[in-house]
Order: C-alpha cells, then sequence, then structure tokens
C-alpha cells in the first residue's frame, strides 16, 4: 500500500512539473513571430525615391510584371535608427542584367562619406551592405543618406535606377542589446531601431534557415511596415564591403 501511495506521489508530481514546463513555454518564452516595430516618429529629412530608367535597361521589363522593384528596406518614414557604428543596409534587387551597384553614403549637407563598387549577386533577392571598418563611426543624432545605384552598362547612366533612404545612430542603453537571442529581436522592435533590428533577423535566418518561427518574423515585420511585395523573397549573400 504505501508503495502505491509513494508511485501516485510521484506521477502526481510528474504531472504537475509538465503543466508548469509547458505553461512556462506558453507566457514564459518571447515568440519571434509577435515582434511588432515601434516606429520612433521619425522623418526622413526629404523625401528620397527611385530614379526612372529607361525600358529595359537593366533587363527589369523581362521580370514578371507583379515582381517588386528596386526596394529598400525601410518603414514609410524612409530613414531607420541604429546603435551600431557602421549598419548594414538592406535592399531588395529584383532579376536584372546588371553586373553591379555602385553604393553611396553621406552627410546631410550632401558632402560625401563612403562609396564602393560591389558586384551583384547572381540571384535576386534582399542583399545587405555593411560600412567598413576603415570608415569613420557615424555620429550620434547625426542623419546620413545612403543611395543604391544599379549600374546596367559598362558606364554609369544618368537614367540609371536608384533608391536611397536616411539612417541616424542613437544612443541607447547597452543593456537592451543582447546580440542573437529573442530578447534582443523583441527590445530593438519596441525601442524602434530599425537597421539593427533587421540585421538581427537577417542573422537569425542565416544561422537557423529552418527555423519557421525566424521566417514569420521576418516576413511579419515587412508587412507591418508595409513591404508586403518582397516580405517572401531570399536574403542572399549580401556583400559586406572590404576595408
Amino acid at each position: 500500500m504505501e508503495k502505491n501511495k509513494s508511485i501516485f506521489r510521484f506521477l502526481l508530481l510528474s504531472r504537475v512539473l509538465l503543466i508548469s514546463c509547458s505553461l512556462l513555454t506558453i507566457w514564459g518564452i518571447p515568440s519571434l513571430a509577435e515582434v511588432t516595430f515601434n516606429p520612433p516618429g521619425a522623418q526622413a529629412p526629404k523625401r528620397s525615391s527611385g530614379g526612372a530608367s529607361r525600358s529595359n535597361l537593366c533587363g527589369f521589363a523581362t521580370k514578371p510584371t507583379n515582381s517588386a522593384s528596386v526596394t529598400p528596406l525601410l518603414p514609410k518614414t524612409n530613414i531607420g535608427f541604429t546603435v551600431e557604428e557602421r549598419p548594414t543596409i538592406f535592399i531588395y534587387v529584383p532579376p536584372t542584367t546588371a553586373k553591379k551597384v555602385l553604393f553611396t553614403f553621406q552627410e546631410e549637407d550632401a558632402k560625401n562619406y563612403f562609396q564602393i563598387n560591389l558586384p551583384l549577386p547572381e540571384k535576386p533577392g534582399v542583399v545587405g551592405v555593411k560600412l567598413p571598418d576603415s570608415v569613420p563611426a557615424l555620429k550620434i543624432n547625426k542623419n546620413y543618406k545612403w543611395s543604391l545605384i544599379i549600374v546596367c552598362t559598362e558606364d554609369l547612366e544618368t537614367d540609371s535606377p536608384w533608391v536611397s533612404g536616411w539612417v541616424r545612430r542613437v544612443q541607447t542603453n547597452q543593456s537592451l542589446i543582447l546580440p542573437g537571442s529573442l530578447d534582443s529581436v523583441s527590445q530593438l522592435a519596441k525601442s524602434g531601431i530599425w537597421y539593427d533590428l533587421l540585421s538581427t533577423l537577417a542573422q537569425l535566418r542565416r544561422s537557423q534557415p529552418n527555423n519557421q518561427d525566424v521566417s514569420h518574423a521576418w516576413q511579419d515585420l515587412l508587412n507591418n511596415v508595409g513591404l508586403n511585395a518582397i516580405a517572401n523573397e531570399p536574403l542572399v549573400n549580401y556583400k559586406a564591403t572590404k576595408d
């Protein structure tokens, strides 16, 4: 009889522990799929847009009509915050016959800060360009304009397609940034730190390609800021700039 009671207590305790663990999974662990970006309310100094190009100049005319054009990964305000000294900029590049791009970085007064020619990956998708260590760190609370120009022929044309956006480095409590963790994604989203949020999710997508939560979080984030047309586009090997 005493032995039966011991077995019963053990089974009861096991069930209680199992329920507790289940509740912890539901309430205690953040879910990437629930991440929602909280825009800080800042507006870009001036609205930037993409330039038009001659029909079929870069082979864009051969793509399906429902495909997205060259698109910066930015909220509708066209500006994003970062706490990084040298952030990564993400842009969607559709199928094209172009082989390279010109990436430029300027201060708000149009003074040139950095520029480089980069080869395009063979496959279309979201590419990223990171400022190299040789470039001076972005100054806090300063606006910078970046541009990406598609080089469609041997030489840069005046009507080459281009996109641009703005980045502002801000100061924040470093305790909020936990690289590679679920908390870092949630906290960056709540703090409105766009570029670092996108970069962290991109790193998670590469390191955990089969993690559906990560994939859904990326898609939900882009849908949340109106980038539905490219939410399902793949990340291609992005070109980190060389020193």
